[in-house]
């Protein structure tokens, strides 16, 4: 009886560190999905950003090769 008794609570001991260790473990992926949420948000950015420098080099571009051509 005493050798059931303190398997039980091995057993329960056991089940209550996995519960914390899954609990943190869910914390890290909610932690992790945030951040992920978060570089997301950045990388819409910087594409709006590279779009528009794009657009700009285009631009300059365009001009340089009028003047060139009006020089000419």
């Amino acid at each position: 009886m005493r050798w059931l008794l303190i398997d039980v609570g091995f057993i329960l001991v056991t089940l209550a560190l996995l519960g914390l260790l899954a609990f943190r473990l869910y914390g890290k992926v909610r932690q992790v999905n945030g951040e992920i949420g978060g570089l997301r948000n950045r990388l819409t950015g910087l594409t709006d950003e590279t779009t528009a420098l794009a657009a700009r080099l285009d631009a300059a571009e365009v001009t340089e090769r009028l003047g060139e051509r009006a020089a000419n």
